[in-house]
């Protein structure tokens, strides 16, 4: 098996592209009088484009932890495109709606 080591940046502006989804999610989450976890994966067909026009599936679960509350958590947010997972650090995002 060979593993090579993948290099690949994402500018500023897709990280605040891909926060604004994030916190859309979470609020349409909200929004349908739900509390507790939240997730996203392949089976929900949402997807985030990058500057470079790149596709990816976006996966990402996070929490509220009361009804009615404009802050989550995020446990983890990957971004997959031809079998190769991008993970980030969820403290880079805004966890607030």
């Amino acid at each position: 098996m060979y593993c090579p080591k993948i290099n690949y940046c994402f500018v500023s502006d897709d990280i605040q592209t891909l926060n604004k989804q994030i916190k859309n999610i979470a609020k349409e989450f909200q929004d349908e009088g739900n509390g507790g976890w939240f997730s996203v994966d392949e089976t929900n067909n949402l997807v985030f484009i990058d500057e470079q026009d790149n596709l990816y599936v976006i996966h990402l679960r996070g929490r509220f932890w009361r009804k009615g509350e404009r802050d989550f958590n995020l446990e983890y947010v990957t971004l997959e495109k031809d079998g190769i997972s991008f993970s980030f650090d969820t403290d880079i995002f805004d966890d607030q709606i």
